[in-house]
């Protein structure tokens, strides 16, 4: 990132910042087993939870544990209301939620990746749980709908400055892993004005993607709507669906625009 990382200051807050994520992952933990995680004098562990508890990121329980604090949701919410493009799609990923039973989101692209800004649940899908679909989870933009359809913004000079950087990994045995194929792909993308994720990202999850762009601040993003094959199954994951995320991307890039 061509940061200068022989500044002391700037060190402690690399620091500070793996400490609240480590301690996220843990979910709870004391001061002594912070230091051992990390490796650490006891003494400066306390440093870093005492600066950190004063701050309100993490707050520390009766028993003597820490645990990251909620501070950090608001701070989310309120990085998430300062995007136009969040507080324009909110209301219609919620009504798409809503009209099809089935997940709906919308991503942003943040340093070459996918940010997951929202995502609504509908009625068929309220008790379905999904791992690292919450806001703020970062994925590869080659692996989702939301993604491909951002990737069929960029240049494909850019297209390949993403791929040089994060590389094609596969996340199931559908996930495309080769350049080529996945460039044929986009030029698709670009025609048809959508893309798909057909079990890509999450085996048992088929979605469908399209673009949104805040010409305002040059934010580029995607909706998506997502379920099962056994309700997405081909004729509504080719016919049914791709037009009504269109609808809904039509009227957020309209709302966007005007």
């Amino acid at each position: 990132m061509g940061w200068n990382m022989s500044s002391g200051p700037l060190k402690s807050l690399c620091r500070a910042n793996r400490i609240v994520e480590r301690l996220l992952e843990m979910q709870s933990a004391t001061v002594r087993e912070l230091a051992d995680e990390f490796d650490m004098p006891l003494s400066t562990m306390y440093e870093y939870t005492n600066t950190l508890e004063t701050i309100n990121y993490i707050t520390k329980r009766s028993d003597g544990q820490y645990r990251v604090s909620t501070s950090i949701l608001e701070i989310g919410n309120k990085v998430r209301r300062n995007y136009e493009i969040y507080n324009v799609s909110e209301p219609e990923i919620r009504r798409l939620a809503e009209e099809t039973g089935e997940f709906a989101g919308l991503m942003i692209e943040e340093d070459n990746l996918g940010v997951l800004l929202s995502m609504k649940k509908g009625d068929k899908v309220k008790r379905l749980q999904v791992n690292r679909t919450h806001p703020g989870v970062k994925s590869r933009l080659n692996t989702t709908a939301y993604g491909k359809a951002i990737l069929a913004q960029f240049s494909d000079d850019r297209i390949h400055e993403v791929i040089d950087q994060y590389g094609l990994h596969p996340r199931t045995e559908n996930t495309v892993t080769e350049i080529e194929p996945l460039l044929e792909e986009i030029d698709l993308i670009r025609d048809r004005g959508y893309a798909l994720d057909d079990e890509e990202c999450f085996e048992g999850m088929r979605g469908v993607g399209v673009p949104v762009v805040s010409n305002n601040d040059g934010r580029v993003g995607g909706i998506a709507l997502y379920g099962p094959p056994n309700r997405l199954d081909d004729e509504a994951f080719l016919e049914e669906y791709p037009p009504l995320v269109q609808e809904y991307a039509d009227i957020i890039q309209g709302n966007l625009e005007y």
